[in-house]
């Protein structure tokens, strides 16, 4: 059979409804023997004001690329260790997440994006339903949104 996905991407915020769907896009991408690329986006920092950034803000900016990029690398690895055969490329990009995703996603070529439904915890949480939705108006790959039932609302 041929593989409907040569490349996948999902996007992680390291909240449980994202790293359900790094499982699921890491299933599909080792069935399919896709290449899986991993993403985080770092939210920019809110203007707190028209102007002067604080003194503060490049240190926090650069604190929290890195919890990203470890939460990254240590969630790439772990799927490298499950499937042993797989590509898995982690990336952390800083940007508007939604944004980021898809430029992202046509800059690796991707033919399939994956996005858990809500992020209610994790690092920061953006992998909200407005970031799903914005990449699905946005986008012209195929977008896969994983509905884990713990998140949804009854």
């Amino acid at each position: 059979p041929v593989s409907m996905w040569k490349k996948i991407l999902v996007a992680v915020d390291g909240s449980d409804p994202s790293l359900h769907a790094l499982e699921v896009a890491a299933g599909m991408a080792a069935q399919n023997k896709a290449e899986l690329t991993v993403l985080s986006v770092v939210p920019p920092l809110p203007p707190i004001m028209e102007g002067d950034m604080p003194p503060y803000a490049p240190k926090f900016t650069a604190d929290l690329t890195e919890s990203y990029e470890n939460m990254v690398n240590a969630k790439a690895e772990e799927v490298r260790v499950k499937h042993k055969d797989l590509n898995v490329v982690p990336i952390v990009m800083t940007g508007s997440p939604s944004r980021t995703i898809i430029e992202a996603s046509r800059a690796r070529g991707s033919d399939l994006i994956v996005l858990g439904n809500r992020g209610t915890s994790g690092i920061l949480s953006w992998v909200l339903g407005s970031v799903s939705r914005q990449v699905t108006d946005a986008c012209t790959v195929p977008l896969l949104v994983i509905k884990d039932q713990t998140y949804c609302e009854t």
